[in-house]
């Protein structure tokens, strides 16, 4: 019987759990004040921007944002579930698995999902064992054309489906699944009260997330029928925006430096045929933030490698902005035109794909720019030049700046100073930025909690969220509408009802909201007890000054507009709020509790 773990045990086990000690085997970790620092396991770094805290037992990397508890961090170390992590860890610690809890609801949910995924392994045996039958020879002999052979076929589970209409459904009906059961998994239509295939004469890829589970299926037809590549519809155990193809043989290779997205299914079987370890493709759609965040967790860096043609380096262009959304370090192979990953290395081998050097998102970025400009005109190349230098001034790294600076030097013939003074004057443009804002992770880690006076409400927000978590301060001192931002309102929610930081991170469905919990929390302790009240108190100053500010303003652009009554009203409540903003910095010189 599968249910859920109690709430006590959970609890147990991550009170229990020494995160410096969980983290340890992984990072090597150095005391830095209250916190252990080290590099971060997620991304390529040289200078550490890995933090744990021990007091509130959470991990946050300044760098890439990845964060979360003890349980989350072994989770994406070892790419297991929650339930999963929380088992290794009472394992290290000795603490006895409790009987889970039974939710009839949940329990029913789950059996249709196991159901689904035996389902599914049926059928793509079925696939496989047809591929070496007569009527699958056509496929089999398509794939050995393809340089597919037979370990390949074996190792990616691969098969093919029939050209009749129902022998799939025929042959799962005997091992007693029904119709309705089959078209849940997406294997089967049901129309006016008949069933039939829905893949039929098509290559069958199996589609097997990272624990081994086949969720779904994509089939590319052999002929002329359309489309030329079916994926399973969306089922209770398949999504394509979630997953990617051949993740189900990377979860245990900690090892792996890098990842190379390719587009189809055949990239991936090609590059595994010629010893190439690492390649996974998307389901037939664009790169999702979803599937982005699955690549992170699988390794610490991705190579795009789509196709050579035009598609393929939109598509590229595309997914480089997703992966820098989610901060995902990020390089692009780029192949001759017209030919994709499978072309190249059927044609020339693996020697020729290694041989191809990986560029930097930056450097194709500016080589895309330059497809649109006729930089062979002198007003062409300087607007190209502008747009580049704009494009250059958002890059945070001023190696990688420099880098780009000279290329873009060679290619335009612009002295390397000219080019440096425009991006210089961009610069400004750019402050709120990625990257362009002037601070260091390293500066803002050493930003103590009790800073006389934040520096913007966004600091000044995560500050007070912090002392918040501490639970230190008065009830009622903090209000909800003390906070702004979406996440920040959300994240003060959970704490003003009292919940505690290790069940809000174990909550945290949204990736945003867990990477600002765990920076928050990781800053926990930075502050004495006696200047937990002066901080927070600075916080909100900072904040409800800001909000007086802001109402001023809108209401000082609205009034000469106005007339009579409504001007003389208007004119009062300026009169109010810079009365209630001069007692808000009175009382920051005074020391004064802002909290009535």
């Amino acid at each position: 019987m599968a249910g859920r773990y109690p709430d006590a045990w959970v609890d147990e086990v991550l009170a229990r759990a020494d995160i410096v000690d969980i983290v340890s085997p992984y990072v090597k970790l150095k005391r830095a004040g209250r916190n252990y620092t080290g590099l971060c396991p997620f991304h390529n770094e040289k200078t550490p921007s890995f933090s744990v805290n021990r007091e509130s037992n959470v991990y946050h990397c300044f760098g890439c944002k990845a964060g979360g508890n003890v349980a989350q961090f072994v989770m994406e170390m070892e790419k297991l579930t929650f339930p999963e992590a929380l088992r290794n860890i009472a394992k290290q610690l000795n603490i006895p698995e409790p009987v889970q809890t039974f939710d009839p609801r949940e329990e029913q949910e789950r059996s249709q999902r196991e159901r689904l995924f035996d389902l599914n392994r049926e059928a793509a045996l079925f696939y496989h064992n047809n591929l070496y039958a007569p009527t699958g020879k056509h496929v089999l002999d398509y794939l050995h054309k393809r340089g597919i052979d037979d370990s390949m076929v074996r190792r990616f589970g691969l098969g093919a489906s029939s050209d009749e209409w129902s022998t799939l459904r025929d042959f799962l009906q005997d091992k007693g699944y029904t119709a309705e059961e089959m078209a849940a998994a997406g294997l089967v239509h049901i129309k006016e009260g008949h069933s039939y295939d829905v893949f039929r004469g098509r290559a069958m890829f199996p589609i097997i997330d990272l624990y081994g589970r086949t969720v779904g299926f994509g089939g590319r037809a052999m002929g002329d029928t359309q489309p030329k590549y079916l994926n399973t519809q969306e089922t209770k155990v398949f999504n394509k925006r979630l997953g990617v193809y051949g993740a189900n043989f990377l979860r245990k290779q900690r090892d792996l430096k890098r990842l190379i997205l390719v587009e189809g299914y055949m990239d991936v079987l090609a590059l595994a045929q010629h010893g190439i370890q690492g390649a996974v493709a998307t389901l037939g759609t664009a790169l999702t933030a979803e599937q982005a965040r699955l690549l992170k967790r699988l390794a610490p860096e991705v190579w795009v490698a789509y196709d050579g043609d035009e598609a393929g380096q939109m598509a590229t262009m595309r997914a480089l902005d997703i992966l820098q959304k989610e901060m995902i370090p990020a390089r692009v192979l780029r192949f001759p035109s017209g030919l994709d990953p499978d072309d190249l290395l059927r044609r020339d081998g693996r020697e020729a794909f290694e041989a191809i050097s990986p560029m930097g998102a930056n450097h194709f970025r500016l080589l895309r720019l330059k497809n649109g400009y006729d930089t062979g005109s002198e007003e062409g190349n300087s607007a190209f030049s502008r747009e580049a230098c704009n494009l250059i001034a958002g890059v945070s790294s001023p190696v990688e700046r420099e880098d780009l600076l000279r290329w873009l030097e060679a290619e335009t013939g612009y002295p390397r100073e000219v080019l440096a003074e425009q991006v210089r004057l961009t610069l400004p443009k750019k402050a709120d930025g990625v990257g362009t804002d002037g601070r260091s992770a390293a500066s803002f880690r050493r930003r103590s909690l009790h800073a006389a006076a934040p520096e913007d409400a966004d600091e000044a927000e995560k500050t007070l969220l912090a002392l918040l978590a501490t639970g230190r301060l008065p009830q009622d001192m903090v209000r909800l509408d003390d906070f702004e931002a979406t996440l920040t309102q959300g994240l003060g929610q959970a704490l003003l009802n009292g919940r505690k930081p290790a069940q809000i991170l174990s909550e945290a469905e949204d990736e945003a909201m867990r990477s600002l919990a765990s920076e928050v929390f990781s800053r926990i302790g930075d502050t004495g007890i006696d200047l937990t009240m002066p901080a927070a108190e600075e916080c909100l100053r900072t904040l409800r000054g800001k909000k007086v500010r802001q109402r001023i303003a809108d209401i000082s652009r609205d009034v000469d507009r106005l007339s009579g009554e409504d001007k003389r009203k208007a004119l009062e409540e300026i009169m109010q709020l810079r009365q209630t903003l001069n007692s808000l910095m009175l009382s920051q010189r005074e020391g004064k509790d802002v909290s009535g």
